[in-house]
């Protein structure tokens, strides 16, 4: 399980001391840096705040100048280990003389292990997991934002550091009606239709009773950082497909036009469907077929049955289904109410009522859901815009990018909950939005930034040069490329290991 520390909803983020006491005597600063490592790992063995960035799979080993892994000793050590594949080593070796291996099977006890061994070996001057660091947070000033456990769960306050959104990309809310008037919606507003009475007013007939859709809308494109509200995932527009009715069903006829009308209507690039059925239709899916084969990124709720068993579409192979995250504040975890199944591919918050953290979004009226002591919105229907919302977000940063990428995109870069690898509960995991859309640089531009990468790639060639091994996310050895000669991969996540380090290389 991850942990999620220090927020809760209705007691949003913890509160910091008033800005007014600092400052109050003058302070004669003076630092001391010692000169000897410090062996963090064994004096925070037991403190789960360290692990909790920590990776066991991978050891960094810091020698003494003058000192390499080919040294008997610390041959033996890392042999005894089996920590021997090298993927990453100090740039300046004459300054600081590092080395990040792999660590077969690796757990914090074996890390502990090493490392209690390593303290023992002539030439080692430290040794610790591998640290991940993430990218700073930006927080929006949208009024709500400290309730908004879900978009914060996902690290949208971090990808929004490199991306807010794009106004040319549209998002199609095929649902109940949406409240195109709210302040927090009407600017991100790029029209609709009503395919229940088939009219071009898709707002909701009944305000007072139809929210659905408005709710839906808002966790993607609520106008972001506009000082009220709440923040929306992305800063794009929003055409409503209003395919439900006021009591919250629609007939396939109504559906199928909505998904048609969608992917044909100006700037739409992702359908967005917080509906399903437990039975299938050719029908609906010749709809979705249609609209992926022009192009868009479908994504559906997986159903709130509790059952295995993905809903429709979402179950349809040219639909993302998307799973529910519950909370407690502490623990993570596939909501009760979450369907799941082989068809499961992403998860993302949905709530859990039981324990007082449900989605916060817009209604209609210049209102909104779960302010205060609230809790009744949760469901795969409000976990499905937190992943379209991430989606909008990239193609944002990368507008050129097919359908096809996007989603290999947000598979690629989710956070794997539950069983190692694919599973029928959280799918391949659950949608990381910094993660997403720091993953759309490409290779050319990776190229730019770091004369050392070994490789170009034209499409799914790549062409080595210098010597290279390649590898796949589980370690094994695809192949191995001599400077000058290339090699054809298929779609997915690539390892490339060179004289000068690893680097990783997405193609589609």
């Amino acid at each position: 399980m991850l942990i999620l520390v220090g927020f809760s909803l209705g007691k949003g983020m913890p509160e910091r001391p008033p800005i007014e006491r600092s400052g109050g005597f003058p302070v004669d600063v003076n630092v001391s840096i010692p000169q000897k490592p410090v062996w963090y790992a064994i004096e925070r063995a037991d403190d789960p705040a360290y692990w909790r960035d920590a990776r066991t799979d991978r050891i960094v080993i810091m020698l003494d100048i003058g000192y390499t892994l080919d040294s008997p000793p610390i041959r033996d050590l890392l042999q005894r280990y089996g920590a021997t594949e090298v993927v990453g080593r100090s740039m300046f070796p004459e300054v600081l003389n590092f080395y990040e291996l792999k660590l077969p099977d690796g757990d914090r006890a074996k890390v502990l292990s090493f490392i209690r061994d390593a303290q023992k070996v002539p030439g080692v001057a430290v040794a610790e997991p591998s640290i991940i660091h993430r990218a700073a947070a930006c927080p929006p000033n949208d009024t709500y934002w400290s309730s908004q456990w879900g978009p914060y769960l996902i690290w949208a306050d971090s990808a929004w550091c490199h991306e807010t959104g794009d106004p040319g990309i549209v998002v199609a809310v095929v649902d109940q009606g949406v409240d195109y008037n709210h302040e927090d919606l009407s600017g991100n507003y790029a029209g609709g239709y009503d395919y229940v009475d088939n009219d071009s007013d898709p707002a909701p007939d009944d305000p007072s009773t139809e929210h659905h859709g408005t709710h839906v809308a808002g966790t993607i494109a609520a106008s972001l950082n506009n000082s009220r509200g709440i923040a929306g995932m992305a800063n794009v527009r929003i055409y409503s497909a209003r395919a439900l009715d006021e009591s919250g069903s629609g007939y396939l006829s109504w559906i199928a036009n909505a998904i048609l009308g969608s992917s044909s209507a100006p700037g739409v690039r992702i359908i967005n469907m917080s509906l399903g059925s437990s039975s299938p239709s050719s029908v609906i899916q010749a709809a979705c077929d249609t609209a992926w084969n022009r192009g868009k990124l479908l994504v559906a709720a997986s159903g709130n049955d509790g059952v295995y068993g993905v809903s429709y579409p979402a179950a349809f192979p040219s639909v993302i289904a998307v799973g529910a995250i519950g909370t407690d504040g502490i623990d993570i975890y596939l909501a009760s109410y979450s369907n799941y199944g082989p068809e499961q591919e992403l998860t993302a918050p949905g709530g859990d009522a039981g324990t007082g953290y449900c989605i916060l979004s817009t209604l209609p009226g210049n209102n909104y859901g779960d302010v205060g002591a609230g809790c009744s919105w949760q469901g795969t229907s409000m976990a499905t815009p937190h992943v379209s919302g991430v989606a909008a977000l990239v193609l944002s940063r990368t507008p050129t990018i097919s359908n096809s990428y996007l989603r290999n995109i947000l598979v690629n870069t989710s956070i794997d909950l539950g069983n190692s690898g694919r599973d029928d509960y959280y799918g391949y995991g659950m949608v990381c939005a910094v993660c997403a859309v720091t993953a759309t640089v490409g290779v050319d531009e990776m190229r730019a930034s770091n004369p050392y990468v070994s490789f170009t790639v034209n499409g799914r060639h790549l062409k080595a040069l210098s010597d290279l091994k390649i590898y796949d996310p589980a370690g094994r050895l695809v192949g191995q490329v001599v400077k000058g000669q290339g090699i054809n991969l298929k779609p997915g996540a690539y390892f490339v290991r060179s004289e000068v380090g690893t680097e990783k290389v997405v193609l589609f």
